[in-house]
């Protein structure tokens, strides 16, 4: 097995076409002098790049029209955030499989209970708190926190957030509804810890940010 990772179309024109991902930097989109051309009328001409950093890899959304997709949540526009092996992405209408060689084969959910603090497993859809799994998540507050894990660490906005977790609104989402779902996600993964959250810390006029243990 390479020491690169790959990825794998799975659907349109070029489905089956696999593609390692060897340079630091792999552009996606239309434009004849990308890495990987897509065959897509919906995807703009520089749509995306891959990013590698030592054996790890991100994916970076330019500003595209009908954006990038990571295991069904969308990026914001402009987001960037890291790849987990098997994650499917999706540039416009065209989806691609992501295969990282340097991934354990220990099932991610075991890692999770041999760890303190937050986990979420996409592939799962399961959350872990200090070792407990959690009883499951609805559709939107998985969507909602999954998209805070994959940006921990950073202030994201409303609007970001309000673009990741309710795509179809195209941004007509009132702050009200978002800080309602985040007092109901906060509820679940921290509920004696209300006032003080030890997880999601709110940024006052702006956003919130999943905090890093």
């Amino acid at each position: 097995m390479g020491r690169f990772g790959r990825l794998i179309c799975t659907s349109g024109s070029k489905a089956g076409t696999e593609y390692e991902l060897t340079d630091e930097v792999i552009t996606v989109g239309r434009s004849a002098n990308s890495h990987i051309v897509l065959d897509d009328q919906f995807a703009s001409r520089h749509h995306a790049e891959i990013r590698r950093h030592e054996n790890a890899y991100q994916v970076h959304d330019l500003q595209s029209k009908n954006g990038v997709m990571v295991d069904g949540v969308r990026l914001s526009s402009g987001g960037t955030v890291w790849l987990q092996d098997s994650s499917e992405l999706q540039f416009a209408s065209t989806r691609f499989r992501f295969y990282d060689p340097s991934a354990t084969v220990t099932a991610p959910s075991l890692i999770a209970v041999r760890e303190p603090g937050l986990k979420v497993d996409m592939n799962t859809r399961q959350v872990f708190v200090d070792g407990e799994l959690l009883d499951p998540l609805s559709t939107k507050q998985f969507e909602l926190l999954w998209f805070l894990y994959q940006n921990r660490g950073r202030v994201v906005s409303k609007d970001e957030i309000a673009q990741a977790v309710w795509p179809e609104m195209q941004g007509e989402v009132y702050d009200a509804n978002i800080d309602r779902m985040i007092s109901r996600v906060r509820s679940r993964i921290e509920p004696d810890n209300l006032e003080e959250p030890r997880f999601i810390a709110t940024i006052r006029g702006y956003g919130y940010r999943l905090m890093v243990e």
